[in-house]
């Protein structure tokens, strides 16, 4: 389905939630890790087809792992933890389970996916607050490969027009790292998502 039409009003409701949630997001992510991570200014991303946002992600190369959650409730969705091949592997590394020069191992694998279970148990808990509404998430699913390919086999293409973008860093050891949150909300799902946080 294609991204509704939103005006500056709805975008900026929009940010604030992607602000407040990925910011208790990736500050459980920091307590996980041990680390200090910031975070950009979210970035609201409106696609003018289904798979827009799958395009967009396809710019972060041919070697991702992405870890995806599937959100429901008010909010039904994605939830994307996005990293390159080496940031992902220095991730792994922070949580005690280096990937290895011979390639991922099974706790490696396990240890992202946790990551991104912390990931989006935070982002919901932090909306439930905001909205006074539950929300509940899939068990995590991980997939490696290019930008494209991974939301291709994590997401709904249906709903891969609509996007909160947030980037984050860690300059810690064991060497900087950096990613992406996305939050993929169902496109038909938005209006009633800003009505219930008074951003409509």
């Amino acid at each position: 389905m294609i991204a509704p039409a939103l005006g500056r009003r709805e975008v900026d409701a929009l940010q604030e939630l992607a602000s407040i949630g990925c910011g208790r997001a990736l500050s459980a992510l920091g307590k996980l890790m041990q680390r200090r991570v910031e975070m950009d200014v979210p970035e609201v991303w409106l696609g003018r087809s289904e798979g827009a946002i799958a395009d967009f992600v396809g710019g972060l190369g041919d070697a991702v792992v992405a870890v995806a959650v599937r959100l429901e409730g008010l909010l039904t969705g994605h939830l994307v933890l996005a990293l390159t091949e080496r940031d992902a592997g220095r991730l792994a590394s922070c949580l005690g389970y280096p990937a290895g020069g011979g390639g991922w191992s099974e706790m490696s694998q396990s240890a992202l996916m946790e990551s991104g279970n912390i990931v989006g148990s935070a982002f919901v808990s932090a909306l439930a607050q905001m909205v006074g509404k539950t929300l509940m998430l899939s068990v995590p699913r991980l997939a490696r490969g290019g930008g494209r390919e991974c939301l291709d086999a994590l997401v709904d293409p249906k709903s891969g027009s609509v996007a909160l973008a947030t980037r984050f860093v860690c300059r810690e050891a064991p060497g900087p790292l950096e990613g992406l949150v996305l939050v993929m909300p169902d496109p038909q799902q938005v209006t009633a998502l800003l009505a219930a946080m008074g951003g409509v």
